[in-house]
């Protein structure tokens, strides 16, 4: 079944389709102003009611029969370069497993008309402030969903770029909180010995969020640590991540397609992915 955009999300509430609208400006002065007190702003319930059901629904056929398996040891930093890394943050204490789907066996899904639908790149870019944005040029990694299972989580780490952008889809029996600790670096500062802070347990700054389903996420991921504790139950934790940059070619290399997703290249009837609008 097919669904209009008007059906998935709650525009009443999030007039992201109006950008002149008066409750559009006052939306997005909210936002920045959570994002600079916050490092995060959240879209609650941004999911008309019974849509995450729906869109959860969808894909679990597609993560029986498709998924990969991710399961690793990795330091926070998911990364081997250890040339101006400090030893005892380099080694592989940390451990990440779930299920992952890339955008290019997406084709058809609710969450993928999200993530394809132009007002909201464009109300993440007001609300950010920057010049451009675009989603991901990369055909696997600009949409991913992943479905953590009892025992699977999601440990420490750092993201890549300056900000995540997530939906929950479905939330576990019990678990899966999202932990974070913001500003813990920033591109001039890698503030080590506050990182083995926090991976010793000592910091007291973590902050935790509960999943709930229908809620859309904007994370400043570079520079916050963050974690999903812990999965408990038969009920996966099921995640959309929906990926927007400012470079408008930016695409993973075939080494990190192989070590998050099993393989280099796309699969499907639509090898393009979502790219840039």
């Amino acid at each position: 079944m097919t669904f209009k955009i008007e059906d998935i999300l709650d525009l009443e509430a999030y007039p992201l389709d109006q950008p002149d609208h008066l409750f559009s400006d006052e939306l997005v002065s909210e936002k920045q102003r959570n994002w600079q007190a916050e490092g995060a702003f959240l879209l609650s319930a941004f999911l008309r009611p019974g849509m995450a059901d729906r869109a959860a629904e969808e894909l679990t056929g597609l993560m029986n029969a498709d998924a990969f398996r991710h399961d690793e040891r990795h330091n926070i930093y998911f990364s081997d370069d250890s040339r101006e890394i400090p030893s005892a943050l380099t080694s592989n204490q940390l451990r990440t497993s779930n299920w992952t789907l890339t955008c290019d066996q997406l084709g058809g899904t609710i969450i993928r008309t999200i993530y394809e639908w132009p007002p909201l790149c464009e109300f993440i870019r007001r609300v950010l402030a920057l010049p451009s944005l675009h989603r991901m040029a990369d055909p696997m990694a600009c949409l991913n969903v992943m479905s953590y299972g009892d025992g699977d989580c999601l440990d420490w780490h750092f993201d890549r770029a300056e900000f995540a952008v997530t939906l929950l889809l479905q939330a576990p029996e019990s678990g899966g909180q999202f932990e974070y600790r913001r500003a813990l670096r920033t591109r001039d500062n890698p503030n080590y010995d506050g990182v083995q802070m926090l991976l010793k347990g000592k910091d007291r700054n973590i902050r935790t969020i509960e999943p709930t389903a229908g809620n859309l996420s904007v994370f400043a991921g570079y520079g916050s640590a963050h974690r999903v504790s812990p999965i408990v139950g038969s009920r996966p934790r099921m995640m959309a991540v929906l990926s927007f940059m400012e470079e408008p070619d930016f695409q993973y290399g075939p080494e990190d397609r192989m070590r998050f997703y099993g393989r280099s290249s796309p699969q499907g009837s639509n090898p393009e992915g979502a790219g840039t609008p």
